[in-house]
């Protein structure tokens, strides 16, 4: 014989209550992560080489400022934390 389990509408909405969009600051977090991470492959250096920090978001797209020693890479980082891409804006 088989179970089955029901669950009511309030105990469905019960299990998600705790569950909550991450805070910007974590997603900004994550976004110079994944810029520093990205750089530090780029420049074969370990990531504690390269100093990133969050700019600006536009679009749904944030800018990340990374640096490696007086080296200036700019990423852009979406919204989930992925590189689609980096510039050298001083070279």
């Amino acid at each position: 014989m088989r179970s089955i389990l029901i669950l009511s509408a309030p105990a469905l909405l019960a299990g998600c209550a705790g569950q909550t969009a991450p805070a910007a600051d974590d997603l900004r977090a994550r976004q110079e992560a994944a810029c520093t991470a990205t750089i530090a492959a780029h420049i074969r250096q370990p990531a504690a080489a390269v100093a990133s920090r969050w700019l600006s978001e536009t679009g749904g797209v944030a800018r990340v400022e990374a640096v490696d020693g007086n080296r200036r890479h700019l990423c852009d980082v979406d919204g989930r934390g992925r590189v689609l891409g980096y510039s050298h804006p001083d070279a």
